[in-house]
């Protein structure tokens, strides 16, 4: 049996080279893109952007918490990779922690 499950990917990120705000924000704007292009449409997403932090939340109809954090990990790489793949000119900014949480319903 499905449910709906809400879950929360917390990023932190470092840049090499050193990126502004702006090239970090483009950066999650196109990672936003990128996750609509693969069809996860229902991604908000909340972002610090002096500290390179993000937070993309969604909900996934799921089984359990475990198919659902694998699903939306999934996408949310695939997104990643596609928005840092042969972007001339921009900083590489990357992972250097996450953290995925089960989120209770409001």
């Amino acid at each position: 049996m499905k449910t709906e499950i809400r879950l929360a990917a917390e990023m932190t990120f470092f840049a090499d080279p050193d990126g502004t705000d702006e090239q970090f924000e483009a950066f999650l704007d196109e990672v936003m893109e990128q996750l609509n292009a693969i069809g996860r449409e229902d991604v908000d997403l909340a972002a610090r952007l002096p500290d390179r932090y993000a937070e993309f939340e969604t909900t996934v109809e799921a089984a359990d918490f475990n198919i659902a954090g694998a699903g939306f990990m999934m996408d949310l790489r695939t997104a990643l990779h596609a928005a840092g793949c042969n972007t001339a000119d921009w900083p590489r900014f990357a992972p250097s922690h996450q953290h995925v949480r089960e989120l209770q319903a409001a």
